[in-house]
């Protein structure tokens, strides 16, 4: 029998992926005698106060009691007997009140800054009504500090989570390094200072979910980042434009929202494989894959993991945003179906190079 201690494995600590938040940090994972991880999964996120992620292999089995009868596991030195798997309850989902969204909107993060000129650059005078729609539409906050608060709100507009990240206001890029924590979270700070209870659990959604009620019939746009999701709807605003929060984040739980509308996902540089992939089982609704990064970036862009953000903002630069289109590939036919019954969907066909995958036929009757 196995006995499974908690421990930093850090031969795969530093690449691994947090399955909760997404975040690349070390990762406690519960290991054997042999200093074998039980599964990827089975583990406690360092940021845990953050993040609140721990998958216990007692969790594990319970979820899986197939491995546990294939390996006659233990805990804690005690024998685990094999029983009947119980139905889970489901789990209440908790929430964080509307004002401190409503307290936080302000155009004062050095986010927003960067997105400022960027906007001015592109739309001149124009560029201040965009802004303002962004603002309200995404309900983008600051802190004291210059962060930015990217909100999940819910499509019932609850609010699940705030993720607060700063920004340098000159490039756009993450600050990541020095004094500043790479990712914060406004539940978190709340549980600080005991305004949410301990036993007040995260339930993450997408990012701009929101948005999707008042929208039943444009195309969705799924990005891995807030950020990518931000300018996106900044320069094609025909699209609601969401984010998983990180490539990790493609979960069912959190895609489902999504049923029975038609999405193009763009992956970053080193995310097409696994979206390319996951897309096969959405079966729930009409996915279409951009291959543009795949396809076109550089070497070099493909080595920094550059995003859908960063190809548009290099597209400003080079002028040449609305020339990276392509002809349809084996998928044109199938697409073409989907084009009669989503028009503007032809036009975003037209600014990318867009791939269907996980596709069936689809039926007249469609």
């Amino acid at each position: 029998m196995s006995n499974y201690s908690l421990q930093s494995y850090k031969g795969m600590a530093t690449r691994h992926t947090c399955p909760n938040c997404g975040d690349r940090h070390s990762f406690a994972y519960y290991v054997n005698e042999q200093d074998t991880p039980l599964h990827p999964s089975v583990g406690r996120c360092n940021h845990e106060s953050s993040c609140g992620y721990h998958y216990t292999p007692k969790q594990y089995f319970h979820d899986h009691p197939e491995c546990r009868a294939a390996n006659d596991f233990s805990f804690d030195r005690q024998r685990v007997e094999q029983k009947t798997k119980q139905p889970s309850q489901p789990t209440s989902v908790c929430y964080i009140p509307i004002h401190y969204v409503e307290k936080s909107q302000s155009v004062h993060s050095n986010f927003f800054r960067f997105l400022s000129k960027l906007l001015i650059a592109y739309y001149g005078s124009k560029a201040k009504e965009v802004l303002n729609r962004l603002l309200e539409e995404y309900r983008l906050g600051a802190t004291h500090d210059g962060a930015v608060i990217f909100w999940q709100i819910d499509r019932n507009d609850k609010v699940r989570t705030g993720k607060v990240m700063q920004y340098n206001p000159e490039d756009g890029h993450r600050i990541k390094g020095g004094q500043t924590s790479a990712v914060n979270w406004i539940h978190s700070i709340l549980k600080k200072q005991q305004v949410l209870p301990e036993e007040w659990q995260l339930s993450q959604c997408l990012f701009g979910e929101h948005l999707l009620r008042d929208n039943p019939d444009k195309v969705v746009i799924l990005v891995e980042s807030e950020k990518s999701a931000v300018i996106g709807s900044a320069i094609f605003p025909g699209y609601v434009w969401l984010a998983t929060g990180g490539k990790s984040q493609m979960k069912e739980e959190k895609l489902r929202v999504l049923s029975g509308r038609t999405v193009l996902l763009f992956p970053d540089a080193d995310g097409y494989t696994e979206w390319k992939q996951r897309a096969g089982s959405m079966t729930f609704c009409k996915v279409i894959v951009s291959d543009i990064i795949e396809k076109n970036a550089t070497p070099e862009q493909k080595a920094a993991h550059i995003d859908i953000a960063d190809w548009i903002i290099y597209q400003i630069k080079e002028g040449r945003l609305m020339c990276t289109a392509n002809h349809l590939v084996e998928a044109e036919r199938i697409l073409q179906r989907m084009i009669e019954k989503n028009p503007v969907l032809q036009k975003l066909i037209d600014d990318f190079d867009l791939v269907l995958v996980g596709a069936s036929p689809i039926e007249s009757s469609d």
